[in-house]
C-alpha cells in the first residue's frame, strides 16, 4: 500500500515521496480556465494548502511532478511563471503589529527567493515593490496564490481590533488591483467571504467558486474517488473490526461523509479519512484540529437550537455576502464547517440553501465538545446527567430533575449564560443528544412545534421551556402545559404512554412540573 499523505500539504513533498494522491488535477485544469481572479471558501483541514500547493508547482512548469496525472498532457509546459505564495494560516495576529510583522517577513522571504530588491518601508509599498521587481526580472507576469486569506479576520472577531486588522489586511489585498498589469492570475481560499473585505468589494472581477457546481469536489474525496484509491485502507479496516466490505464503507460514510457545496454530491473530509486509515480507527479527531478559536470562543448564548440541531434555511446572499458586523449563526456554523449544504431551492424570490450537520463525526464534536466546554462537565458526568434526567422524568421526581439540571448548568460563567429560554433549550438538548437519548428538538404537530420530545421505550415525553426574569416560575410552568395541550403535541404518538413536562428558569431557580397521561 501507498503511505498515506496524513498531514502532507506540500504537493512536491507528497510526489516526490509516492504518497498516495487523489487526481484532482482535472477540477484545477477548470480552475485555471475559469477566470483570472478565483476564491474558494471551505472550512479547516480540508486540503486548500495542498490545493493551493498543487497551482504553484503548476505554474512553475515542474512537469515531472504532474506525470500520470489527468493534467499532465493538458497543460503547456512551455510556459511558466514566478509565483507569489503566501500562506497566513500559521502565526498570530493578537495585534495590528503582529499582522503587518507578518506580512513583512513573508513579503522579505519571497524577495529574497526571487533575489529581487525591495526598498520600499511600508506594507503595501513593499508587497507592490514585490510585484513589480518579480515581474521585470523574470520579464513574466506573476502568479499570486493566497492561501487562508482570512485568517487574521477569524482570530479576531471576538475582539476589539477587529476592524483595524481589517482595514489594514483590505489594504493589503487592494494592492493586488493597483498593479493588474503585472499579474496573469489569482487565487485565494479561506474559511469566510467577507464583503467589506477590500479584495471582495474593490476587486468586482473576483469569482467566487465556493458555491459553484463544477468545484463542489475540488476539495476532500467523492465516494468514487474514496472506493477507487482507498481499497486496499477500506479492506484493512474491515479486516481489524471483522465487518463486511461494504458495511466498513457505510461506516466510512456515516462518519465521514456528507459534505456538499452544491445539495447535491456528498464529499469526505479529507483529513479525518486519512485519519481513519492511518490509526486504523473510526475517530473522532476534527474537532480539536479542525475547529477555530472563533467557534469555540462563540458565546453559547447566541447559538439557536435551529441552527444547529435542524436543518436551518438561509438565502444566497447570507451565504455569499456575509459581514463581520452581522454574521448570522447559521452562516458561522457553515463556514467553520459544522453545517453543509443539504438542498438548494430556487424559488422566484431567490435561492434557499438548507445547511444540516454533515456526519456523525461533527456530530459528535458539536454535541459532545461543545458542551462540555461550557458546561465544564466530563463527559462521563454528562452521559450521568442525562441518563438521570430521563430517569427521574419518567419517576415523576421533580425535585431530583431541578437538582440534576442546577448542577449542569452551575459550572456555566455567568457572561456565557443565555438570556432567553433558546439558551437552556439548547444546552438541555444537546445533554441529551449527546447521551445517544432518542431526542427530537422542534418537533412539527399541526399546530405548532413541541421544544424537546424524547422517546424512550413506551414513553413519549414531552417537554417545553420557558424563561423569564419577570414572570413567576408557576405562571410559567402552567403556561408551558397549556401550549402543550392546546398545541396538541401529543396527538400523534398513540399507544404510548405520555409525560408531559414544564421547565421554567428564572434566575437562578428552575421550576418543574410533570403531569403523566
Amino acid at each position: 500500500m501507498q503511505e498515506l499523505p496524513t498531514g502532507t500539504q506540500s504537493f512536491s513533498v507528497l510526489r516526490e515521496n509516492n504518497y498516495l494522491y487523489v487526481d484532482k488535477t482535472k477540477d484545477i485544469l477548470k480552475l485555471t480556465k475559469n477566470g483570472r481572479i478565483n476564491f474558494l471558501s471551505r472550512p479547516r483541514r480540508f486540503g486548500k494548502s495542498l490545493l493551493v500547493s498543487t497551482l504553484k508547482e503548476l505554474f512553475e512548469g515542474n512537469k515531472k511532478l504532474f506525470e500520470g496525472l489527468y493534467i499532465y498532457d493538458k497543460w503547456n509546459w512551455e510556459e511558466n511563471y514566478p509565483v507569489i505564495h503566501i500562506d497566513l494560516a500559521g502565526g498570530s495576529y493578537n495585534s495590528l503589529n503582529d499582522l503587518e510583522n507578518k506580512l513583512k517577513d513573508i513579503i522579505n522571504r519571497i524577495a529574497r527567493n526571487f533575489q529581487v530588491n525591495l526598498f520600499s518601508e511600508s506594507l503595501d509599498e513593499k508587497f507592490t515593490d514585490l510585484i513589480n521587481e518579480i515581474s521585470k526580472k523574470t520579464n513574466k507576469k506573476v502568479v499570486v496564490l493566497i492561501d487562508e486569506y482570512d485568517k487574521p479576520i477569524i482570530s479576531n472577531l471576538q475582539n476589539k481590533n477587529l476592524e483595524e486588522i481589517q482595514s489594514k489586511l483590505g489594504s493589503f489585498y487592494e494592492i493586488l488591483k493597483a498593479n493588474d498589469q503585472y499579474i496573469k492570475f489569482i487565487f485565494l481560499t479561506g474559511v469566510s467571504k467577507f464583503a467589506q473585505v477590500s479584495v471582495f468589494s474593490k476587486l468586482n472581477s473576483v469569482d467566487d467558486l465556493t458555491l459553484i457546481d463544477e468545484f463542489n469536489s475540488i476539495c476532500g474525496y467523492t465516494q468514487k474517488e474514496l472506493e477507487d484509491n482507498f481499497h486496499p485502507f477500506i479492506q484493512h479496516l474491515a479486516d481489524k473490526f471483522q465487518m463486511s466490505y461494504l458495511d466498513t464503507l457505510d461506516k466510512l460514510k456515516s462518519f465521514y461523509n456528507g459534505y456538499s457545496w452544491n445539495g447535491k454530491e456528498k464529499i469526505y473530509n479529507p483529513y479525518s479519512t486519512l485519519l481513519c486509515f492511518k490509526h486504523c480507527k473510526f475517530g473522532e479527531e476534527w474537532f480539536n484540529t479542525g475547529t477555530p478559536h472563533v467557534l469555540a470562543d462563540y458565546p453559547m448564548g447566541t447559538y439557536s437550537l435551529k441552527s444547529i440541531a435542524e436543518p436551518s434555511r438561509v438565502t444566497y446572499n447570507e451565504l455569499k455576502n456575509s459581514t463581520t458586523e452581522n454574521i448570522k449563526e447559521e452562516v458561522l456554523l457553515f463556514q467553520t464547517g459544522y453545517l453543509t449544504v443539504d438542498n438548494i431551492e430556487i424559488a422566484e424570490r431567490g435561492e434557499f440553501y438548507d445547511l444540516k450537520i454533515p456526519n456523525f463525526e461533527v456530530e459528535t464534536a458539536l454535541y459532545e465538545n461543545l458542551t462540555a466546554q461550557y458546561s465544564k462537565i466530563s463527559y462521563n458526568d454528562i452521559l450521568d446527567y442525562a441518563n438521570r434526567l430521563v430517569k427521574y422524568t419518567i419517576d415523576g421526581n421533580c425535585a431530583k430533575i431541578k437538582e440534576t439540571l442546577g448542577d449542569y448548568l452551575s459550572p456555566i460563567p455567568n457572561d456565557l449564560r443565555g438570556q432567553d429560554e433558546k439558551y437552556y433549550h439548547t444546552l438541555i438538548f444537546m445533554l441529551l443528544y449527546t447521551a445517544k437519548i432518542h431526542v427530537h428538538s422542534e418537533v412539527r404537530s399541526y399546530k405548532g412545534n413541541a421544544d424537546i420530545i424524547i422517546e424512550e421505550d413506551d414513553y413519549v415525553i414531552i417537554i417545553e421551556f420557558k424563561q423569564s426574569s419577570k414572570s413567576s416560575i408557576n405562571y410559567m410552568i402552567n403556561e408551558a402545559l397549556e401550549q402543550i395541550e392546546k398545541q396538541e403535541y401529543s396527538r400523534q404518538y398513540k399507544n404510548k404512554k405520555i409525560i408531559k413536562g414544564a421547565i421554567a428558569f428564572k434566575d437562578s431557580e428552575i421550576g418543574c412540573k410533570l403531569i403523566k397521561e
